[in-house]
């Protein structure tokens, strides 16, 4: 969330920016930067048996969190259970459209699953919520969709890893009137991603990936 005063376009105002995790409003736990998403096997064809411990159910890999004891038998097939991630952030414009892109990459040293390859396993979706009660803070009573449409077929992290894939245009400023609570006049932009069919053979390996989104105006 930026708070916006003055005009920072005409270069007469300024920006300050308030950072992801600062917030007050009683917001879900966040990743810190060394944890991973916690990723739950079952050796069972409908999925029921998962031998992993989630110790506080945050979803992220910390040091409580255990995998148990499995016994693997003749026709066992591992498979990876629910991956997905769901992330969101909070837009809003006084007056102008934008578009949003999307690049996709890896990080760090390349192994088996730590390649570029491995992105076209990662599912993406996304989309926005107009309003909303998140925690507390009550967003988008003051705010427009934008005309938020949808452009290509972005469905897996392996097409975004050209550089600024434009996924999302919004055509029409999304502040419907004044207002001075900043997440009245902002929607919710909402992204999903993970394994959809992973197996062991596709290789044991750290898998870092980032997503970063740009915003542009025409």
């Amino acid at each position: 969330m930026i708070p916006w005063s003055g005009n920072p376009v005409q270069g007469t105002g300024q920006v300050n920016p308030v950072f992801t995790g600062t917030r007050t409003e009683g917001f879900h736990v966040i990743a810190t930067d060394d944890q991973s998403v916690l990723l739950g096997f079952s050796d069972t064809p409908n999925g029921s048996a998962v031998f992993t411990t989630d110790s506080n159910s945050n979803g992220f890999l910390d040091a409580g969190d255990v995998f148990n004891a499995v016994t693997l038998r003749e026709g066992t097939s591992l498979k990876a259970l629910e991956t997905s991630v769901q992330r969101s952030f909070y837009i809003t414009s006084r007056t102008e459209g934008f578009a949003l892109s999307a690049t996709a990459r890896t990080l760090g040293p390349s192994d088996a699953l730590n390649r570029i390859s491995s992105l076209d396993r990662v599912v993406f979706d996304y989309n926005i919520t107009p309003r909303g009660n998140d925690d507390g803070m009550v967003f988008g009573g003051d705010a427009t969709d934008g005309g938020f449409r949808k452009l290509g077929n972005f469905n897996t992290l392996g097409t975004l890893t050209a550089t600024n894939e434009r996924i999302a245009e919004f055509p029409n400023a999304i502040r419907l009137r004044a207002s001075a609570d900043l997440p009245e006049q902002s929607i919710r932009f909402d992204y999903v991603y993970g394994f959809e069919n992973y197996d062991l053979s596709l290789g044991a390996g750290d898998l870092r990936y980032q997503i970063e989104f740009d915003f542009f105006r025409d």
